[in-house]
């Protein structure tokens, strides 16, 4: 690949992973598209196919870079060769690494895409999912929510105006998006059957069904940190997890 040498402010030191850290990758992925065609053929034969039916090149290379990148990522977190690592998906599509060897049976991954940006979630020994968004100035946020979200959800959207209102959409989107990703229901659990209450200002949120009230205490999601124009969350199963936010570019991965 062309990246030979790597640029003074490139680690080649990769962070280590414990079992109470959650690592979330964010990937901006034009910076990678000279290297397009060899990180291709670090996909799967299905993979490629997938990319092949992609009808606009923006969007097969997006769908390329993110794959390719998310295979580098967790080599270095498995100690396996990017093009051998294999998958397998749940039954609402929920991927995961195959294989059982003791360095690739406790990684669990959720990759997210959207415009140019992904965005990878990694952890040890526990689930989690990811989700990322470029916020759309042609999104009406409040009549989406009123049919998609919980009550008390579209409730607070209402009470905000313009930018406002775009923005708490899709903080409510993502944490949403990120937690059905993260138990593998995918939307077939419904975006009104459980509500996301954020403590205050604070980046923390917990999960409660609208239907008993109960909380699901063995979740818990936070909002990321991102460029302006985007949205992002991760929701992760446990307790006791800190989260560390990582610029793929600041790294060397091939």
């Amino acid at each position: 690949m062309s990246r030979s040498s790597n640029p003074p402010s490139v680690s080649t030191t990769f962070p280590s992973l414990g079992p109470s850290d959650v690592h979330v990758w964010f990937c901006d992925l034009p910076r990678y598209a000279e290297d397009q065609h060899a990180l291709a053929a670090l996909l799967s034969g299905d993979e490629q196919t997938r990319a092949a039916r992609f009808a606009f090149d923006r969007d097969r290379q997006r769908y390329i870079l993110s794959h390719a990148l998310l295979r580098l990522l967790l080599s270095r977190y498995t100690h396996t060769m990017a093009a051998q690592i294999r998958f397998s998906t749940g039954r609402h599509g929920k991927p995961a690494i195959s294989g059982t060897s003791a360095a690739t049976e406790d990684i669990q991954f959720s990759l997210s895409h959207s415009g140019p940006y992904a965005l990878v979630a990694v952890a040890k020994g526990r689930a989690l999912g990811a989700d990322v968004e470029v916020l759309k100035a042609d999104a009406d946020a409040l009549k989406l929510a009123q049919r998609f979200f919980a009550p008390g959800e579209s409730a607070l959207i209402t009470t905000c105006e313009g930018e406002a209102r775009r923005h708490m959409f899709y903080r409510f989107w993502t944490a949403k998006e990120a937690y059905l990703k993260g138990k593998g229901v995918g939307l077939s659990l419904g975006l009104d059957r459980f509500e996301v209450l954020f403590e205050g200002d604070s980046s923390l949120a917990r999960i409660r069904w609208t239907d008993s009230g109960a909380f699901d205490p063995g979740w818990h999601i936070r909002s990321l940190s991102l460029l302006d124009h985007l949205a992002g969350a991760v929701a992760v199963q446990g307790e006791a997890w800190d989260l560390h936010q990582l610029e793929s570019t600041a790294y060397s991965l091939y």
